[in-house]
């Protein structure tokens, strides 16, 4: 059996591509160029916007990398569910673990929020700077792990403003699912039907309170427990993902 190789992979814009020519400039190029250290003829992966992947041989290198497309190798590999994951602000990296691993899960948007019980709070300058480095996280991520389309990651919400969203998507018929440690009797096995878009929130690491899990089901959200064990933030958010993609998406 011959060798699996896994070849880089980068995602055009239009403009990038010209016919079969692609043009590669900016980090990606340095990339290229300077970190993975390719050569003229090496192959890598190109993403097209319409989610097509392409392999293509680098014909020159340096500031700008032009590579010509061989053939079209897969369509759109992305999960026939659409998942959003609303996240708590979490303390130190673990935003950024839970965007790397949401991403390599199949969510589609994550959209932290702040709330009562929220211990990180972030200046509007520090809240475009992480969401600038969230956004290059969930690139990265979706390169590593062959994803033909680069996650959305929101603007930072006030709670008022995810109880609005969530108003908003319950009323386009999404399913919404809260989690939350309280609830002591509906899982997510209860959650009847095939949704095809799924939200899913989970509280800051001080938890919610219960007049704003109130609001949130006023606004259309349905309660979960997540079972017997009180899970931190950053490893409730996964735990649901993983369950949705099971479960209605494209996992196991």
């Amino acid at each position: 059996m011959g060798e699996v190789i896994n070849l880089a992979r980068f995602f055009l814009q239009p403009e990038q591509i010209h016919g079969d020519q692609v043009a590669i400039s900016g980090d990606d190029a340095h990339h290229i160029t300077r970190v993975l250290r390719l050569r003229v003829g090496d192959e890598i992966e190109c993403v097209d916007p319409s989610e097509k992947v392409h392999r293509v041989i680098i014909r020159e290198l340096g500031p700008r990398v032009l590579g010509v497309v061989q053939g079209t190798v897969a369509s759109s590999q992305e999960s026939p569910l659409t998942l959003t994951l609303f996240q708590g602000l979490a303390k130190g990296d673990k935003m950024d673990l839970v965007i790397q691993k949401a991403v390599e899960l199949g969510v589609d948007e994550v959209v932290p929020f702040s709330s009562r019980y929220t211990v990180v709070n972030l200046e509007e300058k520090q809240a475009k700077s992480r969401h600038a480095r969230w956004q290059r996280i969930a690139l990265e991520a979706a390169k590593q792990s062959g994803r033909t389309c680069i996650p959305f990651i929101g603007e930072l919400h006030s709670f008022s403003e995810l109880v609005a969203t969530v108003k908003k998507r319950s009323g386009h018929g999404d399913l919404v699912l809260l989690a939350y440690e309280a609830e002591k009797r509906t899982g997510i096995r209860d959650v009847e039907g095939k949704p095809s878009v799924v939200s899913v929130i989970v509280g800051p690491e001080g938890g919610f309170a219960p007049d704003e899990v109130e609001k949130l089901k006023s606004a259309g959200a349905e309660v979960v427990t997540l079972g017997p064990r009180i899970l931190r933030t950053e490893t409730a958010g996964l735990v649901l993902l993983s369950i949705m993609g099971y479960k209605w998406g494209d996992l196991g």
